[in-house]
């Protein structure tokens, strides 16, 4: 796969979730970029599958959600240095006041 269909392909995906997660408004994006690295149906719940905490503040209106962004660090039950500076990196970037 070359850069460019690679890409392409993660533009795609990233408009695909931004379209799922367009009820959430200004925090869209922010959310469809989370989503894609976790799982939509893990932040939105599905089934046996509860809706996460930031979702759950998010359809409240409180937008107070920073340590909710930054608690989807772990792997495995674990804290991963690397993935929390890349959420703090990611809300720092994409959360719109």
């Amino acid at each position: 796969m070359s850069k460019a269909q690679a890409d392409s392909l993660l533009r795609a995906d990233l408009r695909k979730l931004c379209r799922m997660c367009s009820r959430f408004g200004k925090d869209a994006l922010l959310v469809a970029t989370l989503s894609y690295n976790v799982g939509y149906y893990r932040l939105v719940g599905y089934g046996k599958i509860p809706k996460s905490r930031l979702i759950q503040k998010l359809e409240t209106g409180d937008r107070d959600i920073y340590n909710e962004y930054v608690s989807f660090r772990c792997y495995k039950g674990k804290v991963i240095p690397s993935i929390e500076r890349r959420r703090k990196v990611e809300y720092k970037l994409l959360y719109i006041p």
